[in-house]
């Protein structure tokens, strides 16, 4: 297969190819069987929202959002190819904004990648009901992340001259599975026994190497860097995980259902008088409607289907490589010019557990009228205990960061779906479907002296992602205005208000409830699908916003920047006070005479951002996830054909409609949503619009 994909942001883009085999052959008791893939990928990317870590710069999309509406965006380079520089030669290169067109045409960021993914698998049917398999995996990748940074851009002074690099990555997981699987019948019982072992295997190694300050202008070499223009980098990192595992199933008549699961893994990362952890499971259900039926206690077209269920489980999960020992820096020259080493700021934990997690759940499932209406309603718990965690400490113990047993995270919630076919005839048929879904997150058991936990470094607009004992895991942390005990501003000498230093609990990025309604017609061989989604509630922070007012070029700042503006509140000892101040008029400000448009200036940067709800929403929207429709050719026109078994043409559509109360699309996540399940999201902050899409497609079966 092949794939090529041009982005968003323009000289951005993705292709791939793609090939995939799969065979299978029987000889006597023995089934082998392989598949393998191969995949060559390369993207074309660059940063949105900040610059490149340590480099001062900034991304794309900072810079679009950011620019000035009187000047010509367009015009980024001088015929001679040198970088336009907005205000001349007034201000250095590394003090400028770099324009958005110079960045994704000169500052050039890709990365290719190779991919291996296998299996081996050998089963030996030994009898009916007895089967002995093994299953040898493999997922392998060589992966580089490159940049190439053009000379005199608005980065620091000594990449002046250019900078590149390149990261590449050499990653390989094995896996080995043995197992026996058992199923026997006898009488109304069926059971279920399998036995099995697994070791997981996975190894990486890294190395990065960076060049800048280049001799021959614009020659992207290291050979074109003298040595202390250089910088090289290597890790490597083995794990192995070795787990044997059991499941047993039985079922009586189609009416009872039991499992029990159990698995013990052993760790390689964790200490080895904690590298040992058990976990099990059990899980029931009981179909009532067969008993009832049985005893002609209810009838098929009026309760047709009634299951009820319940589940118990835990489920361990070890840490990353050489998280228990503390690691050096490399040899470098630090203060004074001295060589040496020290440690990182990550102090390893020779005393880390594994983190365990348990869920219940109990659900109920029905269907009425001859299965033409459908209930299923679900509730669990979910708590994960010694939960492995590196929040920030404070630096005075010699570290940022260090890996400890800490908290419980403790989620609850519940889940519905009704779904049913309200017509149906020979030739049409209407299916909808409701699915509501809500969750309520918290954290505790913190250590104590640590009443937040920074699980990312996400921060924008003043506010971080964060977790608070005994508050919301989907917290954001940021500071407020200080009120009295009326929910009056306490105001300072100059009017303006006061603030809290510390972070706080302001806002829970949590929606209340989300789900979808899909709906899906059929007329003779022509489908048309439908789907809409919804959220209510949840926090979204609007760095964009934040930003462009800070810059002075959102809407808002332009329509403030001119108004009087008037502040109320209380003094310090709690009487009433009210300040107005007139662009164009002086007044006295911090005992100097200020003019009322730099006071105004000063309240929206320096005074109205401290209080971190100004940019947050408590979001509500409703979107029109998809649009689809689809045709099957009718059998008897492939039939004249012959060699076609199955054809159909379809169209979709994606996001074609939002509804919502935010200035933007609320379906956010900064930096992404991989740290410990909360990370970015809910923190919009110049990124790349939500866009719409369109797909056509032609399917052939031979």
């Amino acid at each position: 297969s092949y794939y090529d994909q041009k982005g968003i942001v323009p000289e951005t883009g993705y292709t791939k190819y793609a090939f995939r085999f799969n065979g299978e052959q029987k000889v006597g008791i023995f089934t082998f069987s392989a598949n393998a893939a191969y995949s060559q990928a390369h993207t074309d990317r660059t940063l949105t929202g900040a610059g490149l870590l340590n480099s001062s710069g900034t991304g794309t999309l900072y810079g679009v959002y950011n620019w000035s509406p009187f000047d010509d965006m367009s015009h980024y380079m001088n015929e001679d190819g040198t970088r336009y520089q907005m205000f001349g030669d007034r201000l250095d290169p590394w003090d400028e904004r770099d324009n958005p067109y110079w960045i994704i045409n000169r500052n050039k960021m890709f990365d290719d990648t190779d991919r291996f993914t296998g299996s081996l698998t050998i089963k030996a049917d030994i009898t009916k009901w007895w089967f002995v398999s093994y299953r040898l995996g493999i997922d392998t990748y060589t992966q580089v992340n490159s940049t190439r940074i053009a000379a005199k851009g608005a980065i620091k002074q000594v990449w002046q001259n250019g900078m590149m690099s390149d990261n590449s990555s050499r990653y390989q997981y094995l896996s080995h599975n043995i197992m026996s699987n058992m199923s026997k019948q006898f009488g109304d019982f069926d059971f279920n026994l399998l036995l099995g072992t697994a070791i997981d295997d996975t190894n990486s190694d890294r190395n990065y190497k960076m060049a800048w300050n280049f001799s021959v202008p614009d020659f992207y070499s290291y050979a074109n860097a003298t040595t202390e223009n250089k910088q090289f980098a290597h890790s490597a990192s083995q794990k192995r995980l070795v787990g044997v595992f059991g499941e047993f199933r039985a079922s009586w008549k189609n009416m009872l259902f039991l499992t029990v699961t159990g698995r013990n893994d052993w760790t390689s990362t964790l200490p080895v008088e904690n590298r040992s952890y058990f976990y099990p499971s059990v899980s029931g259900s009981f179909v009532f409607t067969e008993l009832l039926k049985n005893t002609g206690l209810v009838q098929n077209d009026i309760l047709s289907f009634g299951k009820i269920r319940a589940s118990w489980a835990k489920v361990g999960k070890d840490t990353g490589a050489y998280e228990t020992n503390t690691s050096l820096w490399p040899v470098g020259t630090y203060l004074g010019g001295k060589v040496g080493v020290g440690n990182s700021w990550t102090r390893g934990n020779p005393y880390l557990k594994p983190e365990m997690t348990k869920s219940t759940e109990i659900g109920v499932e029905l269907s009425f009228f001859n299965n033409r209406l459908h209930l299923d309603y679900a509730y669990y718990t979910n708590d994960s205990y010694n939960q492995i965690l590196s929040p920030r400490g404070p630096q005075s113990t010699g570290y940022i960061f260090c890996s400890i047993n800490a908290g419980n995270v403790y989620n609850k919630g519940m889940e519905l779906s009704i779904s049913g076919t309200p017509v149906e005839t020979k030739d049409f048929r209407w299916d909808i479907g409701l699915n509501v879904a809500g969750n309520r997150g918290t954290l505790d058991g913190l250590p104590e002296g640590m009443d937040v936990m920074y699980v990312t470094d996400v921060q924008y607009a003043g506010a971080q992602a964060a977790s608070f004992s005994g508050g919301n895991f989907m917290a954001i942390a940021g500071t407020e205005w200080k009120r009295n005990d009326n929910g009056d501003i306490i105001l300072d000498n100059n009017g303006m208000p006061t603030y809290t230093t510390s972070l706080s609990e302001v806002g829970n990025r949590e929606a209340d409830f989300s789900g979808g309604l899909n709906n899906t017609l059929t007329w003779k061989n022509l489908t048309f699908n439908m789907l809409w989604e919804f959220r209510v509630g949840g926090d979204v922070i609007n760095g964009t916003k934040y930003a462009m007012d800070d810059n002075g070029v959102s809407k808002f700042s332009g329509d403030v920047r001119n108004q009087t503006l008037t502040v109320s509140g209380v003094d310090a000892d709690g009487n009433a006070v009210s300040n107005s101040w007139n662009a164009n008029s002086t007044y006295m400000y911090n005992g100097v005479e200020t003019i009322g448009y730099n006071i105004i200036k000063d309240y929206y940067r320096t005074y109205y951002t401290k209080e971190t709800k100004n940019y947050i929403t408590n979001v509500n929207l409703l979107r029109l996830r998809s649009l689809s429709l689809s045709y099957d050719f009718p059998k008897r026109l492939l039939d004249k054909i012959g060699f076609i078994k199955r054809a159909s043409i379809m169209a979709s559509a994606n996001n074609l409609l939002l509804f919502t109360n935010y200035a933007g699309d609320p379906e956010v996540a900064a930096s992404g949503a991989g740290v410990g399940g909360s990370s970015s999201v809910g923190f919009d902050y110049l990124g790349v619009p939500a866009t719409s899409g369109m797909t056509f497609g032609i399917n052939l079966t031979f």
